[in-house]
């Protein structure tokens, strides 16, 4: 039987409520998903975590209000 499954995580998930990426949840989040490919299933990963990416790489660890500063961090993750 052929399993689809889409994992949608959002940036409180990646962070753990952090102002940065939590690379433990982050690995601890692979380690599932790669449990799942393993049992067959088609994992696709849908993220919504890009502005705490170009946020972190910033180093700036509070989100700013202005859409413009939003989309600089959104281009910013996109290129990372």
């Amino acid at each position: 039987m052929y399993q689809r499954i889409v994992v949608k995580v959002g940036t409180s998930t990646l962070t753990g409520g952090q102002p940065s990426l939590s690379v433990e949840r982050i690995t601890d989040l692979v380690q599932q998903l790669v449990a799942l490919r393993h049992s067959g299933c088609q994992v696709v990963l849908v993220s919504s975590g890009a502005i705490a990416a170009g946020r972190e790489r910033l180093g700036q660890p509070l989100l700013p209000k202005a859409v413009p500063a939003k989309q600089m961090l959104l281009q910013l993750a996109s290129r990372a």
